[in-house]
């Protein structure tokens, strides 16, 4: 080995000697803040304590600093970018409408109504990305993410204007029958693509023909692999055309999204057999 290579390993050795260190600074740390600051100091705090007991200790610090800074009532801990961390593709647009949706309304008052929930909303987030950066345990990545999502909507709640919303007038001329866009994917993949996108600006454009409006998001696969997976994977595939539409400006308080796997074949096939037909989102716009 070179004296070059003996020097980097030695700064490897030392650098991973040193992490994992500030969690026990944090555990000493007395949160005197807010009460929105002192539930988010206590969330980062498990956080860290989780990665820590996985032997990650480079995002265990991560989050301990996060907890020790949320506890100091001079600091503010913001809300992270979606590009913080390394995401992958697929999931890039996912965690920015999320990201945006959550900022929203933290920024609406959400930590002042709602401080617990709005602390838990943010953990989530932050456990979310974390996962998704590591892409290794799928079920964490699901759990932080569907947490996040059930959470946004009760801070939502929890900021709305008490105030009654006046009743909009009728429209005399009837809106057009609703219509389903289709958005097809290739084989095992969640990815939107050129013609995908424009489905979808079609689907945003068809929207505007209603008020109120209802959007119908149903995932679907072909029949390659288990149908457990397919299951997954057609969620998986509607969530992200959600996510896209949400970016577009479709509420989610509009939408209904689901995925059903390889059942509903939209082309009927064998088991094991390929099929662009069947590996489809569709968005069903309608009054």
């Amino acid at each position: 080995m070179t004296k070059k290579a003996l020097l980097a390993a030695a700064a490897m050795v030392a650098l991973t000697a040193c992490a994992g260190q500030e969690l026990g600074n944090a555990q000493k740390t007395t949160a005197d803040s807010t009460e929105f600051d002192n539930a988010l100091a206590a969330g980062y705090l498990r956080l860290a304590r989780a990665e820590y007991a996985e032997a990650d200790y480079i995002d265990s610090d991560y989050f301990a600093l996060q907890s020790m800074a949320a506890a100091n009532p001079l600091k503010v801990v913001v809300l992270p970018e979606a590009n913080a961390r390394n995401l992958p593709q697929a999931d890039a647009i996912y965690v920015l409408t999320a990201r945006r949706e959550l900022a929203e309304v933290l920024e609406a008052g959400a930590r002042v109504r709602a401080p617990q929930l709005a602390a838990t909303a943010q953990v989530a987030y932050e456990c979310w990305t974390q996962e998704l950066e590591e892409n290794t345990h799928s079920s964490d990545i699901e759990g932080c993410r569907d947490q996040l999502d059930g959470l946004i909507p009760a801070l939502r709640n929890a900021v709305a204007d008490p105030t009654p919303a006046k009743k909009a007038k009728a429209k005399k001329a009837k809106p057009p029958k609703g219509k389903t866009f289709v958005v097809n994917f290739s084989n095992g993949s969640t990815r939107l693509d050129d013609a995908a996108n424009a489905t979808l600006t079609k689907a945003v454009k068809y929207s505007g023909n209603f008020n109120p409006v209802m959007v119908v998001v149903s995932g679907y696969t072909d029949t390659i692999g288990s149908s457990s997976s397919n299951e997954k994977l057609s969620k998986r595939r509607a969530a992200v055309v959600a996510a896209a539409l949400r970016i577009r400006g479709i509420s989610r308080d509009t939408m209904k999204v689901n995925g059903y796997g390889e059942e509903f074949l939209a082309k009927r096939t064998a088991d094991g057999v390929a099929e662009e037909k069947n590996r489809r989102v569709e968005i069903s716009v309608a009054p």
